[in-house]
């Protein structure tokens, strides 16, 4: 006959207790894909893959050099290269924060975009997408400078 006080557990709680370890792991795997594509984009190593196909700088070119120019607090050469750039990397910061809080939390990406402040970034995601191809057109006008060298 089983214990009347013994604590009740259920198969959520034990099946979570087990995969606590994976979770860990799977965060700690994102985590450091995270830096190692921060440290490509800082040092400047990752190449456009549309620009060198059709030799035209895509809407987003020029972002990691406006956010290094804003890391110089250049202003002018950061809208030189892409004036939107702050704003995507800050929505970018914020889904990425989101992934890694959802990989730890159930060792998947089910929880990304979730709540308030996933849909405000993902819609913040896309009106500054639909911005930056804006300003890319004006760009091929000879507005802010031309198009982004790349």
């Amino acid at each position: 006959m089983p214990n009347a006080n013994a604590p009740i557990e259920s198969a959520g709680s034990a099946r979570s207790a087990a995969t606590a370890p994976a979770r860990l792991g799977r965060a700690a795997i994102f985590a450091a894909g995270l830096a190692a594509v921060t440290a490509l984009l800082t040092l400047a190593q990752v190449p456009c893959g549309f620009a060198r196909l059709v030799h035209v700088p895509c809407p987003g070119c020029g972002s990691t050099r406006a956010m290094l120019a804003l890391a110089s607090g250049d202003l002018a050469w950061l809208v030189r290269y892409n004036p939107l750039a702050p704003f995507m990397t800050l929505l970018v910061v914020a889904l990425a924060g989101q992934a890694f809080a959802s990989v730890l939390a159930t060792g998947t990406f089910r929880r990304v975009g979730d709540g308030a402040l996933g849909l405000l970034v993902s819609r913040g995601v896309m009106v500054i997408a639909a911005l930056e191809v804006l300003v890319w057109i004006a760009r091929f006008g000879g507005f802010l400078g031309g198009p982004v060298p790349v």
